[in-house]
């Protein structure tokens, strides 16, 4: 498991779900109820104080990407999910990548702090200060 995986389940998802999450994400075998889990999350999955929500207008590459970097995110990311899973990318490339998709995927920018999700529902900024 990667330190953005352990730090993203420690700082957004809701700690009734941490440890099934963690565990599934340490074993390769396993990672796929994580997976499932951000296809479809259930509402009390994340942990909606940190959630800040992005307007329909601007759920796009060119709208989203200066917002993480405004907030601190350098421009390499941690991806993980779905469709792309436990890659490092450009954040550009990720968002390009993930918007649309609607697959369940997060972009970590900073470990614990600051992340971006896309399920087939929505499209957030995940941010503790």
């Amino acid at each position: 498991m990667n330190t953005h995986e352990r730090a993203f389940v420690d700082a957004f998802v809701n700690p009734d779900r941490r440890e099934r999450f963690l565990a599934a994400l340490a074993n390769p075998k396993k990672r796929n109820v994580f997976n499932r889990e951000l296809h479809h999350p259930k509402p009390s999955f994340l942990l909606n104080s940190y959630i800040e929500r992005i307007p329909p207008s601007q759920q796009y590459t060119r709208f989203i990407a200066p917002n993480p970097r405004r907030m601190g995110a350098s421009d390499d990311c941690w991806v993980f999910g779905n469709d792309i899973d436990g890659r490092q990318m450009k954040l550009e490339e990720a968002l390009d990548a993930l918007i649309g998709i609607r697959s369940g995927t997060i972009i970590s920018c900073v470990p614990g702090r600051l992340a971006f999700f896309e399920s087939e529902d929505e499209r957030v900024i995940l941010r503790r200060p």
